[in-house]
């Protein structure tokens, strides 16, 4: 987050935040993109984001908060977006700069952050069949009249944005990465294999209770092929270890996901198959974003991925040498 936005948010911000929920207090507990607070009031906690127009602006926050609205009357596992006093599920603050916060506020996810020592069977199935529905409900999700949609996948800011991210040396990564874009947009779009999904959900997106998730944080909510949340799943989970872990914990996690997955939702074995593509796109991103935020001569974890993961991209390298084909039930 930019300094500049960091400055913005000040105690006149915070108390009108405070005033739109009728509470007292607020306790911060986060933030990378947006500022994360949280609030307890008749017993139950909530948490509350503010985020500037520079990161997101009120309509896309509007599209946002729809679908995940959406989502939570149809049952899913989702933190659920509240009404403010004004009886608003999206707030806008306007500062004296003209720019504003757009300030939501969610039902706290019930549990706790999943837990790498604590990679259970029933955590991997249950991972799969509520990622799977969230894509069998988006197939008949409709945006609300009046709101605008959502952004395709590559017209993201880290996509469409690319250069201004990487210097000349990494011009390379940016050849592979319009190659990338191609070979994904030949792929025949339906609504059984694309939509409006969440993007991101790793393990710091949701939490556990009894092994059930609670999913949060869908900021980078876009119109993606369903296949991608499956690669992102994967490739956050074991992205960062040596090749043989890798290898034995992917398997065990696909195993047990896909039934997950395919016991709740469809998906044709041409798109499943289509993995390899979207966990390519996947380090790209990765890449893009530690060049991004990162320092990398004093991030330790930027230079380890950098120095994994560079070559592979380069030379076309498979995220993992995996037979996706006997994971498809």
């Amino acid at each position: 987050m930019e300094k500049f936005v960091k400055e913005l948010l000040t105690e006149k911000v915070l108390n009108e935040v405070k005033n739109l929920y009728a509470i007292n207090e607020l306790y911060y507990v986060g933030g990378f993109e947006n500022f994360i607070y949280g609030f307890d009031k008749d017993n139950q906690s909530y948490i509350v984001r503010i985020s500037h127009s520079s990161h997101r602006t009120i309509a896309q926050i509007k599209a946002e908060i729809d679908f995940i609205f959406y989502l939570s009357n149809n049952n899913a596992n989702v933190s659920t977006p509240i009404f403010s006093v004004n009886n608003n599920l999206v707030e806008k603050i306007t500062l004296e700069n003209n720019s504003y916060f757009t300030v939501c506020a969610y039902t706290k996810a019930i549990g706790q952050p999943p837990s790498r020592t604590n990679l259970t069977e029933s955590l991997f199935y249950n991972y799969g069949k509520t990622i799977a529905n969230f894509h069998k409900l988006t197939k008949s999700y409709q945006l609300k009249e009046g709101l605008l949609p959502r952004y395709t996948w590559d017209e993201d800011i880290l996509i469409k944005d690319a250069s201004k991210f990487l210097d000349a040396k990494d011009k390379i990564i940016l050849e592979k990465l319009n190659e990338l874009i191609i070979k994904i947009n030949s792929i025949e779009r339906t609504k059984d294999n694309f939509g409006l999904i969440h993007t991101d959900i790793h393990f710091g997106n949701f939490f556990i209770h009894n092994d059930n998730l609670t999913v949060f944080d869908f900021d980078d909510v876009a119109y993606q092929y369903f296949i991608s949340d499956i690669a992102i799943a994967l490739f956050y989970l074991v992205y960062l270890l040596n090749d043989e872990e890798k290898m034995e914990l992917a398997d065990r996690f696909m195993k047990n996901f896909m039934k997950g997955y395919f016991e709740e939702n469809k998906l044709a074995k041409e798109d499943f198959l289509k993995i390899n593509l979207f966990l390519k796109l996947r380090e790209i991103i990765l890449y893009i974003v530690i060049h991004k935020t990162l320092n990398i001569e004093e991030s330790k974890f930027a230079q380890t991925y950098i120095n994994k993961y560079r070559e592979r991209i380069i030379n076309d390298i498979e995220f993992i040498n995996l037979d996706f084909e006997k994971y498809y039930y």
